[in-house]
Order: structure tokens, then C-alpha cells, then sequence
């Protein structure tokens, strides 16, 4: 969404694109173009020309097309070579048959030595500016505000040196220190988990042909009523609590937990817990908990609504075998969300809008990745971006299945009744078995 600097306007001159401005660019620099209001494409400087420049671009522009400048070499150059330093002001006194004094502030700082008197060149007040004006590569700028020399006085230019790195190691230790206690250790709780979860949740907007002890309704339109598969389903009844919930959403979602005797909600934010709380209802608390070690399991389920949990999306078998209990899911097969989003990645052109239930996002190696659109309570548009990957597997012994069919619907049914990898693989056109056999760390 970076719109940058308008330098100029587009001319074609046989057939090159001339940019009159006074901005003079360099080689690296790019542009985006707009037309009418609307990119149209980008462009790069290609060579200098009189009162202007000429841009080279692999989109067609007209007379009159919009340059702004996106990627500013020179700015850039100056920007990275921008360092902030502090501001160090000091009094030095150097007197002979004394040791040399700096002063910062209510520190006092004394070299190790006694100052000499000279038998020939004595010290001078250019040398210890010389001297001090070395920051020894630290971030700083240093301010003499008085320097104060009193007899002939000797020093080794070693010493000298010796004397600033000792005034700015002590200045230094000062800034750094803290005051700060040390934080009493506290050794982490022994969690028992334990028990055997059988049950099937399935996240969807559409429950027919399909085996579920769970269902989380994910509408596709927060202002429409659940289709009838799952209004009149013979067993436990979720909503799905969105990532960006408005009032609206929450006034939504609360009439239809009265209207149709909902068991509680999903949800993928602490967010949840308040409304199942406030509303007393129950919480199955989803993947985006990142349920990742048993004490965050026993922390969870202190929260009397919490009905279920579902584990970590990024743990080994192993590691998620360790959560199991009789209230513990894993994402087993399906969609994989990675992403929400609350504005619309086509810039609100909310009247040439094709209204798309899936898009899909494709990156620089052409993998494709699906984007769902669904409608909040107040009729604005969110989106979710999905792995480009559908998961398979069979989830965690001793752990109930958590299915996602937000995108791949029929597909996704037809994976989760098959009990064999393999033939799940058949299914799918690209499928991963996500970090159940690698994990993260």
C-alpha cells in the first residue's frame, strides 16, 4: 500500500517514457504508476535526459500516467548512514603535580597517574581536544566544556589515551547500570494430563456428509442464519468467534447462541475467554492459542469455561503428546489459516468487486494460496489466507481430530474419512503432514 512521491507525469516520446521533473533520480530507483487514480504497474530509472528522465517499464503507459517514486536510493543512503549519538559534556583538568580530573556530571573521574612537570613541549588544550574527540567507536558526540591547565605539564600521549578510555569505560558502566533486583526464580509447576479424547470437531459452514461429535460454525456471512445441517445436528454446537470481532459480530453471535441453544464458542484469541465468561458460555479455545507446554494447559483450564483446547499447530507428535487429555484436540487434516485479515487487499473497490467466496494468492515460485473472504455482522468484507498446502494425517493418539473445511469443503470431508495417509495423499493436489513429523525447533 506504499503510494510514495509523485515526481512527475508520464510523456511518450517515440516510444520512450519521459518523466520532466526536477527530481533527479539514480540507477536503483523505482516507481509505481497510477492512472486515473489506480496502479497500473511499476517502473524502473533507465538514464538521464534534458529537464527530466526516462523510466523503463514493462506495463504500456500513456501521456499523463502518474510517477511516484517507491524506492529512493539516495534517501535511503542517507537514512542508513544516520547514526544517533548521544550528547556527552565534560570538564577536564590537568594540573601539574596532580592527577588529571574529568567531570560528567556528579562523576568525578581521576587518572591513574600524577601529572609531570615538562622539560620541553608542554601539553597543550588542541591535544586533549584531539585526544576526547575519539569516541572509541562509541555512539556519542563530546562536548569540552572546560578545559583547565594549570603549570607545564607532561603527559605520555599513552597515558592521554589511557586517561580517555578510562573516562569513557566509567561513563559507559554508569549509563548501563541498574538498579533493578533480580527477578526471585519460580520453577515451573508439575502438570498431569491424562484421559482419552475420541471426539471429531469440524470447522465449517456446512455439516452434511460429514461424521462430527463437534461442530464450529464458521459463517460465511455473520448476518445469515446456520444452514439447517447444523441447526437441527445432533451434536455439540460452536460459533466460530471471528479474529477482528466487532460489536456487531458480538451482538450477532450472541443472538445466535440464544436463538439456536449454542454450547459456546471457538475462538482463536484471548478475546474468547471474556465473551464466554460475560455470557457464560462455553470456550473451545483453538490452534491460535498456541497451546504449547502443559503449564499453559493447566493455566487454560483454570478458566472453568474452557470446554476443550486445541494444541499447538507447530509441535512435534512428540511434544503434542505431552498436552493430551480427555479436553485436548489437534488439527489433524484440512486447512491450514495463516493469516487474517481485517482490510481488503483490493483497496475497497467495493463496486467492481466480483465478490469471491475463495481468491487466491500466488508468490514469486507460484504456489497458491487460498483467500477467503466472509462477510462481518456490519456487512463489511474480512479475509483469511490459507497454507498452500492441505493437511493430512491422523492426528495424536489419545487426542480428539480437529478438522478445518473453511476452503477445501467436499475435499477436506473425503480426507478426514479416510483412516490411511496414502489415501488422503490421492486427494489432495498438494498436501503436507505440517509439523507433526518436523518440528519447529
Amino acid at each position: 500500500g506504499h503510494l510514495g512521491e509523485k515526481v512527475g507525469v508520464v510523456k511518450v516520446v517515440n516510444g520512450a517514457y519521459l518523466v520532466e521533473s526536477r527530481f533527479q533520480p539514480q540507477n536503483g530507483d523505482a516507481f509505481k504508476i497510477l492512472r486515473e487514480g489506480k496502479e497500473v504497474g511499476g517502473a524502473t530509472y533507465a538514464k538521464p535526459q534534458r529537464n527530466g528522465f526516462v523510466i523503463s517499464s514493462k506495463t504500456r503507459l500513456k501521456n499523463g500516467d502518474g510517477v511516484f517514486i517507491t524506492t529512493d536510493t539516495a534517501l535511503n543512503s542517507r537514512l542508513l548512514n544516520v547514526v544517533k549519538k548521544a550528547n556527552w559534556k565534560l570538564d577536564v583538568y590537568f594540573a601539574e603535580g596532580e592527577k588529571a580530573r574529568a567531570i560528567w556530571g556528579n562523576c568525578v573521574i581521576e587518572s591513574d597517574n600524577i601529572l609531570q612537570s615538562a622539560q620541553n613541549r608542554a601539553l597543550s588544550a588542541e591535544e586533549i581536544k584531539t585526544c576526547f574527540y575519539k569516541t572509541d567507536g562509541l555512539p556519542v558526540d563530546v562536548v569540552l566544556n572546560t578545559i583547565q591547565l594549570q603549570g607545564n605539564i607532561f603527559i605520555a600521549k599513552s597515558e592521554l589515551n589511557a586517561f580517555r578510555r578510562k573516562v569513557y569505560e566509567t561513563i559507559t558502566a554508569s549509563l548501563c547500570k541498574t538498579d533493578r533486583a533480580t527477578l526471585a526464580g519460580k520453577e515451573m509447576p508439575s502438570v498431569v494430563l491424562n484421559g482419552n479424547n475420541q471426539k471429531t470437531t469440524v470447522i465449517s459452514d456446512d455439516f452434511s456428509n460429514v461424521a462430527v461429535d463437534i461442530a464450529v460454525y464458521k459463517p460465511q456471512d455473520y448476518q445469515k442464519t446456520p444452514p439447517s445441517s447444523f441447526a437441527t445436528g445432533k451434536f455439540e454446537k460452536y460459533v466460530y468467534y471471528p479474529a477482528f470481532a466487532t460489536q456487531a459480530d458480538l451482538n450477532a453471535i450472541q443472538e445466535m447462541i440464544r436463538e439456536y441453544a449454542l454450547d459456546g464458542i471457538y475462538a482463536e484469541n484471548y478475546g474468547g475467554i471474556v465473551f464466554a465468561i460475560e455470557n457464560q458460555v462455553k470456550l473451545f479455545a483453538g490452534t491460535g492459542f498456541n497451546v504449547s507446554n502443559p503449564y499453559s494447559v493447566d493455566t487454560l483450564l483454570q478458566f472453568p469455561c474452557v470446554a476443550y483446547y486445541a494444541v499447538s499447530k507447530e509441535l512435534h507428535e512428540k511434544e503434542g503428546k505431552a498436552l493430551v487429555s480427555d479436553k485436548a484436540f489437534v488439527l489433524s487434516s484440512g486447512d491450514i489459516k495463516i493469516m487474517d485479515l481485517c482490510y481488503c487487499p483490493f483497496g475497497k473497490t467495493c463496486a467492481k468487486c466480483d465478490k469471491k467466496d475463495v481468491y487466491t494468492l500466488s508468490d514469486d515460485n507460484g504456489r497458491k494460496f487460498p483467500v477467503r473472504r466472509y462477510l462481518a455482522a456490519d456487512g463489511s468484507c474480512r479475509f483469511e489466507v490459507y497454507n498452500c498446502a492441505q493437511l493430512i494425517g491422523l492426528g495424536i493418539d489419545g487426542a480428539g481430530k480437529l478438522l478445518d473445511l473453511s476452503v477445501t469443503g467436499d475435499k477436506a470431508k473425503a480426507v478426514a474419512a479416510q483412516n490411511d495417509e496414502n489415501l488422503q495423499k490421492q486427494i489432495y493436489e498438494t498436501y503436507t503432514s505440517g509439523h507433526l513429523k518436523r518440528g519447529v525447533l
